[in-house]
């Protein structure tokens, strides 16, 4: 059982979505990169092993899931029940102040991260019987702590705009210009709220233009969708989406 649930509208820039996952029986999911990070709560009755089994998360507590830059297979025990914040990009950071560059392509417990979020959120949590109650009191404990706007914020949700508008066809140097930034300091400020660097970042969201692309078009010719999508050739293309997929384009369009 996977299911997702928008946040509150004045949250929406902020959070992606609520999720819920678990079941009766044991799986292994595939997860791709996709440019956000999850703060992750344990909502089952029994202590989970996260990140690769290297944290043990009590019910009530939580993980962090920083930004992924490769895939990850995941396997989930019976009666595993897990709700999570997925959180746009920049945005974890800009709630908590945590450098995302310490958790690329990791966990970390919450309370590593803000153990004042954690002291708060987990009675809360414990306290509201259903998920709805749950995604409620969520939504009430973020909407309390908006971050404050800053002009190097709106600048970073401006260039992340634009990088998503071109699929990732943009270099640097513009992106720095349009900040009003050096492109030293615009890659420090980038890597440090996104949790990636800006070169990182545009690959992930042509990965992810073309993973769409692929669900749409399936026939389409791969070296068309290289050449559209800033590829050399077919075997760049393949070698790029096997990199964050952990497979080819052909053996993603026949799973």
């Amino acid at each position: 059982m996977f299911k997702t649930i928008r946040p509150h509208p004045l949250l929406a820039a902020y959070v992606d979505a609520y999720w819920v996952s678990g079941g009766v029986y044991a799986s292994v999911h595939r997860i791709l990169p996709d440019t956000c990070a999850d703060i992750i709560f344990n909502i089952s009755e029994d202590v989970i092993a996260a990140g690769n089994g290297g944290l043990q998360v009590m019910p009530g507590n939580a993980f962090v899931v920083g930004t992924m830059t490769t895939f990850r297979d995941t396997v989930v025990l019976p009666y595993t029940y897990l709700l999570g914040i997925r959180f746009h990009p920049g945005a974890l950071a800009a709630f908590t102040g945590w450098p995302l560059q310490s958790i690329t392509d990791d966990h970390a417990c919450l309370t590593d991260i803000s153990a004042g979020w954690q002291h708060l959120l987990e009675p809360l949590l414990l306290k509201a019987r259903t998920v709805t109650e749950k995604i409620n009191s969520l939504n009430n404990f973020l909407l309390q702590r908006l971050p404050a706007r800053t002009i190097n914020a709106d600048k970073l949700q401006e260039s992340i705009a634009l990088i998503r508008h071109v699929h990732g066809a943009v270099d640097i140097k513009t992106l720095a210009m349009q900040a009003y930034m050096s492109t030293r300091n615009f890659e420090r400020h980038f890597l440090q709220s996104v949790g990636v660097s800006p070169k990182t970042f545009t690959r992930i969201v042509r990965f992810l233009h073309l993973k769409q692309q692929l669900k749409v078009h399936p026939d389409k010719p791969l070296l068309s969708l290289a050449l559209d999508n800033g590829f050399y050739d077919h075997a760049h293309l393949t070698r790029e989406f096997k990199a964050f997929a952990g497979e080819s384009p052909t053996g993603f369009i026949q799973r």
